[in-house]
């Protein structure tokens, strides 16, 4: 693929998720839980700029339409982690927040994320965990 090529895969639940090359990097977010399992998960990587914003504001909404109370937004294979996240991510609590659900964002320190979540103090915030286990575990719980 070239530099600027763009390619959209689903997964077989029809959740599935999309991948993009751009000029700096690779960014892949996807989709993956139905209701049932008690929440949905969201596992971002590569770069999330304001080039990826479109493809991880559609994931993030695609993961509300569920209908869970929950979502995991895993953020531990992002390499760069730009305003333009923390905008989609934050969209992404206050919707669950205003509908009683909440965002358990996976965001591991030392990190890429991590070093924007902590600049900006949001781990005071949203609820941030170390690890998948700790998110899933938050997950569950609120059932």
């Amino acid at each position: 693929m070239t530099s600027r090529a763009r390619r959209i895969t689903l997964g077989a639940q029809g959740c599935g998720g999309s991948e993009q090359e751009g000029p700096i990097g690779v960014f892949a977010a996807e989709v993956d839980g139905c209701p049932g399992d008690g929440y949905v998960a969201v596992r971002v990587a590569g770069d999330v700029d304001t080039g990826t914003r479109a493809a991880l504001t559609d994931a993030l909404e695609r993961a509300l339409a569920v209908g869970s109370r929950s979502v995991l937004v895993d953020l531990t294979g992002v390499q760069y982690f730009a305003a333009a996240g923390v905008h989609c991510v934050e969209r992404a609590v206050g919707a669950l927040e205003a509908r009683g659900g909440a965002a358990h964002v996976v965001c591991p320190q030392p990190g890429a994320a991590w070093r924007v979540v902590s600049l900006l103090g949001l781990q005071r915030q949203w609820l941030v965990h170390q690890d998948l286990e700790a998110a899933v575990a938050g997950c569950i719980s609120r059932q």
